[in-house]
């Protein structure tokens, strides 16, 4: 799905809306750490690829405050604290091109973190469009449901006061309560409605202070496919799962390798 939003088109806070999601939500957020967890593991499998260096020490110590010579006079001992170092330089030569797998396989990670980068932008957008409009709409059914009970009210007393002159009967002023009645209920159901799209409105978008704010002349411009055909075409090339799907199979062949390689002989320097 691919939205384009056009400024001028777009009432200004539905597009504000859109942009708090886009920088806010969680999930965004959550996977575009996961592009940078991808570019450091490109940075590992090249630094695979340099010599290492390893730096070892050790110091120890002796008491010889006891020891004696063997005509019991005290000896000297020196060297009693000696320290030990050593440096290993080591340079892999050969591994079966075990590296070269493992850096292109984290390449192809990185390419399949922005994928789901994109296909989780695609969604979220899209859940915030609809908690948007949800809003806007739950928010119109509860005005529109309150101004219905308040006229059914008003005709209550007002049958009840032509009760009492004997303009109507019982059962017109019963109708009238029982229709009071109707509309007090779908009030209270629209009244949860708002309630519920305001909390799906703020899991997606974030914060609202007012809702009655929320514009509700909605235009959204849809880049839509002429033909099935067409729609096909787009969905095989942009699909973000297919191409997710592509990608981890490609990542599959270069675990094959890698394993391959670590059944192969290896030189190291």
């Amino acid at each position: 799905v691919i939205f384009l939003f056009s400024t001028n088109l777009l009432a200004e806070n539905l597009n504000e809306a859109l942009l708090k999601a886009y920088n806010k939500n969680p999930k965004l957020n959550a996977e575009r750490e996961n592009i940078n967890i991808s570019e450091e593991n490109i940075n590992i499998s090249k630094s695979d690829f340099l010599p290492s260096v390893t730096l070892s020490g050790s110091k120890s110590k002796e008491n010889t405050s006891k020891l004696t010579n063997q005509d019991g006079s005290d000896t000297s001992v020196t060297d009693v604290d000696p320290l030990t170092t050593s440096l290993l330089i080591e340079q892999t030569l050969y591994d079966g091109r075990s590296r070269n797998a493992d850096l292109e396989k984290n390449r192809l990670g990185l390419d399949i973190a922005k994928v789901k980068l994109l296909k989780v932008e695609q969604e979220i957008l899209y859940q915030a469009v609809e908690a948007y409009t949800g809003l806007v709409f739950a928010n119109k059914k509860y005005t529109i449901n309150q101004s219905n009970v308040n006229l059914l009210k008003r005709q209550v007393e007002n049958d009840q006061a032509r009760l009492e002159r004997g303009q109507i009967t019982s059962a017109d002023l019963a109708q009238s309560e029982s229709s009071l009645a109707g509309a007090i209920a779908k009030f209270i159901e629209t009244k949860n409605e708002v309630v519920t799209g305001k909390i799906v409105y703020e899991n997606v978008i974030g914060s609202i202070n007012n809702i009655n704010e929320l514009s509700e002349k909605l235009k959204l411009n849809f880049q839509l496919p002429k033909s099935l055909s067409e729609a096909n075409e787009i969905s095989q090339k942009n699909n973000p799962e297919l191409i997710i799907a592509k990608l981890e199979l490609q990542q599959t062949e270069y675990d094959i390798k890698i394993a391959k390689a670590d059944l192969g002989p290896s030189a190291t320097l």
